[in-house]
C-alpha cells in the first residue's frame, strides 16, 4: 500500500473516531431514561438513572401531551438546575409522583414538588445540602443550598426536613424517618396499576408510609451522585 493511501485511510478513520465521540457526547449513556406507560390511572412517565443537562427539556417536551397524570420514578440525584426545573413542571402540572425504590438528592425534590406524594415498601427518600463540579462544598454550593430551602418552604415542606438537608454535608445523605415522611402526607402504595393486573397494590390496599417503622440513616455515599450546582448564572428556560 502506497503511503498516500495509508494517509487517507488513517485521516478518515480520525474522522469517524471524531464522530463517534461526538455522538457519545450528544447522548450520554447515565442520562434519565424516560418511558411513558399506559395506567389505568392514565399515562405516566417512567424516570430511571441520574439527572443530567438536557433532561428538564426532554421531559418538557414530552409533558406537552397534556394525558400525562404523573410520574414514576427512581433516581440517586444529579444536576441540580435540571433536576428543579423537573420539580417545577411537577408542581405547577399538579403531577403526582411515586416512588418506586431510592429517589435521593435532587430526586427528592421532584417527588416534594408533587401534588400527591407515593413510594413503594422498601424505597427511602434521602436529602443532602448541594456540592459543588467538584462533589465539595464551597460558599457558592451554600448559597444555592440556602436558596433550594427557600423553594422547599415555598412548596409547603416541614422545616425540620429543611433542616435536615442544610445539617447534611453533600458527600454523605440523611434518609427522612417515618415521621418525616408523615408530615409530607406520604402514602406507600401505587397510585398507577397497569391496565394489564401487575401493579402492586391499588389505592384500596393503602398502607400508610410512615407505619413499617424503618429509622433513618445517615453515612457516606461516595458512589452516589451529587446534587451539584453548575456554574453557569441566571440559566433561562
Amino acid at each position: 500500500m502506497s503511503d498516500s493511501s495509508m494517509m487517507l485511510k488513517a485521516r478518515v478513520i480520525l474522522k469517524l473516531a471524531a464522530l463517534l465521540v461526538l455522538v457519545a457526547l450528544g447522548h450520554p449513556a447515565s442520562a434519565f431514561q424516560i418511558k411513558s406507560v399506559a395506567t389505568d390511572a392514565g399515562v405516566v412517565l417512567r424516570l430511571r438513572g441520574d439527572v443530567r443537562v438536557g433532561d428538564y427539556g426532554r421531559l418538557k417536551a414530552i409533558l406537552q401531551n397534556g394525558a400525562v397524570v404523573g410520574l414514576e420514578i427512581r433516581s440517586g440525584g444529579g444536576s441540580l438546575e435540571d433536576g428543579i426545573d423537573i420539580a417545577r413542571v411537577v408542581r405547577d402540572r399538579g403531577l403526582i409522583v411515586y416512588a418506586s425504590k431510592e429517589c435521593d438528592s435532587v430526586c427528592a425534590f421532584i417527588f416534594f414538588a408533587a401534588k400527591e406524594r407515593y413510594m413503594c415498601r422498601g424505597c427511602r427518600i434521602g436529602v443532602h445540602s448541594v456540592s459543588n463540579d467538584r462533589g465539595k462544598e464551597d460558599a457558592d454550593s451554600a448559597r444555592a443550598t440556602v436558596q433550594m430551602s427557600r423553594f422547599l418552604v415555598g412548596l409547603g415542606i416541614p422545616h425540620s426536613i429543611i433542616g435536615k438537608l442544610v445539617a447534611t454535608p453533600p458527600a454523605k445523605i440523611a434518609f427522612l424517618t417515618n415521621r418525616d415522611l408523615a408530615a409530607l402526607s406520604v402514602h406507600r402504595t401505587n397510585p398507577f396499576p397497569r391496565n394489564d393486573g401487575t401493579a402492586s397494590a391499588t389505592r384500596s390496599q393503602e398502607v400508610p408510609a410512615w407505619s413499617d417503622g424503618r429509622p433513618s440513616r445517615t453515612g457516606s455515599s461516595a458512589k452516589r451522585p451529587r446534587m451539584r450546582r453548575r456554574l453557569q448564572k441566571n440559566k433561562q428556560r
